[in-house]
């Protein structure tokens, strides 16, 4: 009974993990599929073009962010669409000031947030943080920062990658060790695009995933109630066999009785269905009229000499 109450809060347990997954997982699917990309230049790699999404959060100084919500209360304009930088936090938690001291609440904007998607000569590739191989492209990155230029891989090791000479204020160099760099792995637009997604049929999708996790569950009760039903049912025959009731011990029978004659001495043994009788000290046999008379044959079962009467 453990062994099944356990299997039943395992399934359970399991259920609600990937219920919770599920959820999650297309939580973040809505929000990626309906977030608006922006593509700016990004000064920490170079220059080169990177893909930003719209969070609804508060700010932190140094971000990016974009008016969704207008509510100009400064003699300098703005509109739904204008990106600014953030350049300190207004008091009380209310807004922000940008770097052009425009003041601006927090319900007017959302925040950019710069993704691993950069282009580069008109392709769009994912920034990568693995060895590289030979053939493929990499820029170098030190503490965030990068020059944006993307060089092939000639040569690789343990130690690095090599590629074609540079030059930086440090001097010339062919090679860059790992973890110095990142991988421009290309991103197909056709699979990789985020699409907007209608909310009903995200909706629609999750109500099919929990019902079809639903139907899982109740299979797996109603598999673990009719092994927990096999497994009594087995137990109460097993303790049948093992335990013969009173009335079957008791039941008559018609098995034929058979007597064993000792070779020496008049004593004798009465066995039925293989069973041997006790205590039988008299037998009486009844032949059929005309034919033979009656005997009675008087024996002492399996009495020693000094028990026979």
């Amino acid at each position: 009974m453990g062994w099944f109450s356990a299997e039943a809060e395992r399934a359970k347990s399991e259920y609600d993990r990937i219920l919770r997954r599920n959820i999650d997982n297309m939580a973040k699917d809505i929000v990626n599929a309906n977030a608006k990309i922006h593509v700016l230049a990004d000064e920490t790699l170079g220059g080169i073009k990177r893909e930003y999404v719209e969070v609804d959060r508060k700010a932190e100084v140094g971000e990016k962010i974009v008016i969704v919500n207008a509510d100009v209360q400064c003699e300098e304009p703005y509109h739904n669409g204008y990106r600014f930088e953030v350049e300190s936090l207004l008091g009380c938690s209310r807004g922000i000031q940008t770097a052009c001291h425009r003041d601006i609440f927090d319900f007017e904007y959302h925040v950019l947030e710069p993704t691993d998607i950069v282009h580069i000569d008109g392709g769009r590739y994912e920034l990568t943080d693995r060895k590289a191989e030979v053939g493929e492209k990499i820029i170098h990155l030190y503490e965030g920062e990068s020059s944006g230029i993307a060089r092939e891989v000639r040569k690789t090791d343990d130690e690095g990658v090599e590629v074609d000479p540079y030059e930086d204020e440090e001097g010339v160099w062919i090679g860059l060790d790992h973890g110095y760099y990142r991988v421009l792995v290309p991103v197909e637009a056709a699979e990789d695009e985020l699409k907007p997604a209608d909310p009903i049929d995200v909706i629609a999708s999750l109500a099919q995933e929990v019902a079809s996790l639903k139907r899982t569950v109740d299979r797996h009760r109603d598999e673990i109630d009719t092994l927990y039903k096999d497994k009594r049912t087995l137990g109460e025959e097993l303790a049948r066999l093992k335990e013969p009731t009173k009335t079957a011990e008791c039941a008559p029978t018609d098995a034929p009785l058979v007597f064993i004659q000792r070779k020496i001495g008049d004593a004798f043994d009465v066995y039925q269905d293989g069973k041997k009788l006790r205590g039988v000290r008299h037998i009486r046999i009844d032949a059929a009229e005309g034919e033979f008379t009656t005997h009675d044959i008087e024996f002492v079962s399996g009495a020693t000499e000094e028990e026979r009467p």
